[in-house]
C-alpha cells in the first residue's frame, strides 16, 4: 500500500467485508498487494510512474493496474469449474513529499464504491515545517465507512529525548493533518474522526537497551524480552502517544539498521568516524478502529536498503447500505388505527 521512499519499501494488504446487519448486504473481498514489492523480487511492475501525483479522481491508464500474483495464504477468485481467475487492482491516488510515499490500490470491483477521496500532506521535519519528516494521509470512504491511511516517517535519533520528539511529531501530524471541503460537511476533517485508520512507516523508535545486549537477544532470538524495552511499545501501554491504537504481535528480527545487500546488522565491525546504531524496530504498522482484525504481520528479507520491509494483512468490515430494503420500508403502507370505544353493560348511548 505504501512504503518510505527514502529508507524502505512497506507493505501493506488490506481485506474488506462488510457487515450485515439492519439495512445492510453482506459482500466479501479478500486482496494482496504484494505484487507491489515481491518477496521473492520478482520483476516490478509499472507502479511508481508518477510519484507526485494527486488525483481526487480514479487514475486511469495501463500504469494504473496490476494484476494480483498467486499467493499461498490468500487465494485468488475461483469460478465454477476451479481455474482461478486474478484479481485485478487499479491505483486511486498517490503523493510524494520528498522521501514519503504512499499509493492506494483497490480491487477494480470495489473503485465504485469509493468516494471522498482526499490528501493531507504534513511536515514536520526542519524548522517544524519541512517535509524530509511528517506524514502524508488519505481519506476516502468505502461504502458507508470512513477510512484513514497515514503514512508517516518520524525524527531519527537514539538519544536521550529522542523518543519525546517523536511523540511531538504524532501529535503535530494529528493536529494539523486536514481533510477540509466546503461541499462535504459531514465527511471527517481530522484522523480522529474516521471510523478506520491504519498508521504505518518508519516511526524510528528504538529499544531503551545496551548495544551489546540487543545484539545478543537477537542472535538467541528473544523478541519478548526486546519488545519489552522497545519504546513505542512503552508510549503503546502508557498511552502517552497513540492512545487507544493496536499493534500486532511482532514475531521477527528487528527491521533496522542493516548493511546494504547484507544480512548484518550495522555495527558489527564498524569503522573510525562511524556512528553506532543499534538493531531497533523502525518500521511499523498501527491501527485504530472497530471492525479490524489482523491476519499476518511479517517482515520481508529485501536488501536494497538499511531497512527490511514489514508488511500485514487484515480482514476489515464496513457498513454497507442495502438501497432495496431501505426503499421497500419507506414505501411501507401507512395504516391508520382507531381506538375501539367500549361500553358497560348498564351505559347507554345517548342519540
Amino acid at each position: 500500500m505504501s512504503f518510505n521512499t527514502s529508507d524502505n519499501p512497506l507493505i501493506f494488504n488490506p481485506q474488506i467485508s462488510q457487515k450485515d446487519g439492519g439495512l445492510k448486504r453482506s459482500h466479501h473481498s479478500s486482496g494482496n498487494l504484494r505484487r507491489s514489492i515481491s518477496v521473492e523480487q520478482q520483476e516490478m511492475p509499472r507502479v511508481f510512474d508518477t510519484l507526485s501525483n494527486v488525483s481526487d479522481s480514479f487514475l486511469e491508464g495501463e500504469d494504473n493496474i496490476f494484476d494480483e500474483l498467486p499467493n499461498e495464504q490468500l487465494k485468488n477468485e475461483v469460478i465454477d469449474d476451479g481455474a482461478k481467475l486474478p484479481s485485478t487492482y487499479v491505483r486511486i491516488v498517490s503523493k510524494q513529499m520528498v522521501g514519503i510515499y504512499i499509493s492506494v490500490w483497490v480491487r477494480k470491483k470495489l473503485r465504485r464504491h469509493i468516494n471522498n477521496l482526499k490528501v493531507s500532506p504534513v511536515g514536520v521535519g526542519l524548522m517544524g515545517f519541512m517535509g524530509n519528516k511528517g506524514s502524508v494521509s488519505v481519506s476516502m470512504s468505502l461504502f458507508q465507512s470512513r477510512m484513514c491511511f497515514v503514512c508517516s516517517h518520524l525524527s531519527s535519533g537514539q538519544k536521550e529525548g529522542a523518543d519525546q520528539r517523536r511523540n511531538s511529531d504524532v501529535y503535530e501530524i494529528i493536529r494539523r493533518t486536514c481533510f477540509s471541503s466546503v461541499f462535504d460537511t459531514d465527511q471527517p476533517l481530522t484522523i480522529p474522526s474516521h471510523d478506520q485508520i491504519f498508521w504505518f512507516g518508519d516511526l524510528n523508535y528504538r529499544l531503551n537497551m545496551e548495544d551489546a545486549d540487543v545484539r545478543k537477544l537477537i542472535a538467541l532470538k528473544r523478541w519478548d524480552e526486546l519488545v519489552s524495552n522497545d519504546q513505542l511499545n512503552k508510549e503503546l501501554r502508557s498511552g502517552h502517544v497513540f492512545e487507544g491504537w493496536k499493534e500486532g504481535v511482532i514475531n521477527f528480527p528487528p527491521t533496522y539498521k542493516y548493511e546494504i545487500n547484507s544480512d548484518r546488522y550495522f555495527g558489527e565491525n564498524i569503522k573510525e568516524g562511524e556512528k553506532k546504531r543499534s538493531p531497533a524496530w523502525c518500521d511499523r504498522i498501527l491501527w485504530l478502529g472497530k471492525g479490524i482484525r489482523q491476519l499476518s504481520y511479517e517482515r520481508a528479507e529485501i536488501k536494497l536498503s538499511d531497512h527490511r520491509p514489514v508488511s500485514s494483512v487484515f480482514m476489515v468490515e464496513v457498513e454497507v447500505l442495502d438501497h432495496w430494503k431501505l426503499q421497500r420500508a419507506l414505501n411501507c403502507t401507512s395504516v391508520a388505527v382507531h381506538p375501539e370505544i367500549f361500553l358497560d353493560e348498564d351505559e347507554d348511548l345517548d342519540y
